[in-house]
């Protein structure tokens, strides 16, 4: 029985639990969850202590997010959701908890072949590969194409039911006392290898293959190898009987496989997995290996997709390999930043240390040149530079320096002397100043209607308030950088007052319409908004280069019914899409996409993604979404053509999802203000008479106010 724990929503307080859910390793996760619970006493907590300290119960998770219904561990996409206010919801509340034993293996059946895996690094010879025939990449067990996944960390792990497809999977050691004797010397053997329970895995056997009652059966049974096999390489099992995991290639075919051999000592024939065997003995001295850190345990259990497959197989070209979290990471993006970071050449670098760090920081001489902040090099009333690049020598490098007081003086070869603050240095490295980025871009809380629709922390504040207090100011303008909106209320219902309300807070853009606007339904220019029909969730100015960062509107005027304004949160349909389906969201960012405005006189016209990302943190940082002004599609080529509009129907499901949208009616005398970045907007259709006030404030002034009161850096 597992140890009951508390669990951290307000509702379940006074309770504990027998099974309860650890935040997630993944910070962008974990801080998801924080968000979607909104407890205050976690607000000012960073993920990582929360991580050790608070638990989440089952009660608050759908059945769909588990692995299934016997499972104790989550899906790796699930996110708390049920219950996070009332005990009401039948599903969360009366799901029954599965026990935290599994079945013996008497009734799992015979099929099932339990062992020890660690990984090594091996790489057989490419004759040894070359010689193998046909039939011997033929063998009796299989493995489906390893459809394992990542769950989700559990406080206490139980792993459920082994299914009838054949899987890989962690499962802790179970009772020996009705298993047959080949299944027990497997068992004793693995744990004479120093195996734990967790490091423990089983095999499932094709049920329509013949039982191995015998783990060292002298016996070899074949079966034809399928198209779609596939074959893993260097994963050894450290017992008395060597079993290894490759990745290799099959003779006259192009896909991979799965493969584990079982080998003995004397090299007795080999059992295999789904591929067949190979003649390779593995070398006597493991000890030696272990030492030299070619051996590593497997650390977790992660989807093997074929492209994984692949990745894998070019990660281990150099050797042994951590299984953990980050095993599948992009290989072509860490190549790509291998080719970013060349190697340092420590003729042109100088090398500093910091008292809390032994990690030496590399700082290039002619960054250094660059950056003197002496008078004749730095407009030090500007702020700006003064000195040119082109008058810093190729050859740039000290005649002498020296760390003093906190400062590195420098005296360069053409006799000019810099002063450089040691911090300054410091806090100007590439490192930190991403590290800080990701931080401050972690902040915005991302939402839905039901998270909106409680969160007491958006900004709603008085006109007479926003004119007479400087905090109030602050307060609204960091309600635009958590969550993209903020109301001032009790604004007179006309334009000019709109206008001061706005100017309060920020300079306005000027735009085609002008810098203030009142428009209705008289088509006063060639747009859907100036129409009484319903107006789909979007972006304002995807055909501008520089969209709109900020959106204000006021509804001055309404006798009618109908008209609900809809405001949905783009990086939480963004992340939700990338959490579902990560091919999708890539190629999002990546289709060039042209938007344009037509009108008498009038032709704006810009191509860039749907989904944009800071080009540092790979955050995302614009939405590009607007089924209005899209224009004639001719900058994907027509073979394209299909996946985009299946992508982009992905996200439009996402983005018009009945759980999104947080609808409500903009009445005389409140002011919206949007992130136009960030938040989509649209309205229901209407009848009557609806007239709109509003504005536009630029990205580059919204951000410069925010840095200016301190809330982004």
């Amino acid at each position: 029985m597992a140890k009951p724990r508390p669990c951290v929503v307000p509702c379940c307080q006074g309770e504990k639990f027998e099974l309860v859910h650890k935040f997630p390793t993944d910070r962008e996760r974990a801080q998801l969850w924080k968000t979607i619970l909104a407890i205050p006493e976690l607000a000012p907590l960073d993920v990582d202590i929360i991580r050790g300290r608070y638990f989440v119960c089952s009660r608050h998770f759908r059945i769909a997010d588990y692995k299934n219904k016997l499972s104790r561990s989550l899906n790796v996409t699930a996110n708390p959701s049920l219950n996070l206010r009332s005990l009401c919801d039948v599903e969360g509340l009366h799901r029954p908890i599965p026990p935290m034993g599994r079945p013996p293996l008497e009734v799992l059946g015979s099929n099932v072949t339990t062992v020890s895996l660690e990984v090594q690094s091996y790489t057989p010879t490419e004759e040894a590969v070359e010689s193998e025939s046909n039939e011997k990449f033929m063998a009796e067990y299989a493995l489906d194409p390893l459809e394992v996944t990542e769950s989700e960390e559990v406080e206490h792990l139980a792993p459920e039911v082994v299914p009838h497809s054949q899987m890989l999977e962690i499962v802790p050691m179970p009772q020996t006392a009705n298993i047959t004797a080949g299944q027990k010397r497997v068992l004793e053997s693995c744990m004479a290898a120093g195996s734990t329970p967790a490091k423990i895995f089983r095999f499932r056997k094709k049920l329509s293959q013949i039982k191995l009652e015998e783990a060292t059966s002298d016996s070899e049974h074949v079966h034809n190898v399928q198209n779609d096999s596939l074959i893993l390489k260097k994963v050894k099992i450290m017992s008395p009987q060597k079993k290894i995991l490759k990745i290799c290639s099959i003779p006259g075919q192009k896909k991979m496989g799965v493969s584990v051999e079982t080998q003995t000592d004397d090299v007795q024939p080999k059992v295999t997995s789904d591929v067949a065997v190979e003649n390779e003995v593995e070398p006597e001295d493991n000890e030696d290996n272990d030492s030299q850190g070619k051996v590593t345990k497997v650390l977790a259990l992660l989807e093997c997709t074929p492209e994984n497959l692949q990745t894998l197989k070019k990660k281990m070209s150099a050797g042994a390999v951590v299984f953990d979290e980050k095993l599948f990471k992009n290989v072509e993006e860490e190549e790509s930043n291998a080719m970013q970071k060349p190697a340092i050449d420590e003729r042109f670098f100088l090398s500093l240390k910091r008292t809390e760090s032994d990690e030496p920081i590399w700082v290039s001489y002619i960054w250094l040149r660059d950056h003197c902040r002496c008078n004749k090099c730095y407009n030090h009333e500007t702020f700006q530079r003064s000195l040119s690049i082109l008058d810093v020598p190729d050859d740039v490098s000290p005649l002498s320096y020296e760390i003093q007081d906190g400062a590195l003086n420098v005296l360069w070869k053409d006799n000019h002397a810099s002063s450089y603050d040691l911090d300054f240095i410091f806090s100007a490295q590439f490192g930190l100043y991403k590290e800080t980025l990701l931080q401050e871009q972690s902040q915005p809380a991302l939402w839905d209607r039901a998270i909106i629709s409680l969160s007491p922390d958006y900004c709603r504040v008085s006109l007479n308030e926003l004119l007479c207090d400087d905090e109030i100011v602050k307060k609204l303008v960091n309600s635009l950088f958590m969550y993209g909106v903020a109301f001032i209320e009790k604004v007179p219902a006309n334009a000019h007052s709109t206008e001061m309300a706005v100017r309060r807070i920020f300079p306005i853009h000027k735009t085609l319409f002008g810098e203030m606007w009142t428009f209705s339904d008289s088509m006063d220019h060639s747009d859907t908004a100036y129409t009484k029909d319903y107006l789909g969730p979007h972006t304002d100015n995807t055909y501008f280069s520089d969209a709109a960062g900020l959106q204000i509107l006021h509804c001055i005027q309404f006798k009618g019914t109908g008209g609900q304004t809809l405001l949905i949160d783009g990086f939480k349909a963004a992340e939700q899409l990338r959490l579902k389906k990560p091919e999708v969201f890539e190629r999002l960012c990546n289709y060039p996409i042209t938007a344009e405005y037509l009108e008498e006189g009038k032709h704006h016209t810009y191509c860039a993604p749907i989904i944009k990302r800071n080009i540092i943190t790979g955050k995302v940082e614009q939405l590009r979404f607007n089924i209005y002004d899209r224009a004639i599609m001719k900058t994907i080529p027509q073979e394209q053509i299909p996946q985009f509009y299946a992508d982009f129907k992905e996200l439009g499901a996402e983005i018009n999802d009945e759980s999104m949208a947080w609808q409500f009616q903009l009445t005389p005398g409140t002011v919206m203000i949007f992130d136009n970045w960030r938040v989509l907007h649209g309205r229901l259709a209407y009848s009557g008479k609806r007239v709109m006030s509003g504005c536009y404030v630029a990205r580059t002034d919204y951000q410069s106010v925010a840095r200016t009161l301190g809330v982004i850096s």
